[in-house]
């Protein structure tokens, strides 16, 4: 998500969002790595990424990764 700045999440129906956007004409592809954690304890039945670039909407769908303890780690990519 090279460029994208994190705008937070929320809650859409049974889906948890995080979202992201980004602004400008020139974007490199890059492989970044980033851990974002809601404020809450949730059960979502999807964990959906959404990126905004210059009003261009794309979502995808994150796979449950690991579980340990009481945290969930998705994992979600634009490629």
């Amino acid at each position: 998500m090279g460029g994208a700045v994190y705008k937070g999440y929320q809650l859409e129906g049974e889906a948890l969002v995080f979202k992201f956007e980004r602004t400008g004409d020139f974007f490199t592809q890059a492989i970044e790595i980033k851990e974002f954690i809601t404020d809450e304890k949730l059960s979502p039945e999807k964990v959906i990424m959404e990126v905004n670039t210059n009003g261009q909407i794309k979502r995808y769908e994150a796979k449950l990764v690991k579980e340990k303890e009481d945290r969930f780690i998705y994992e979600a990519s634009e490629l």
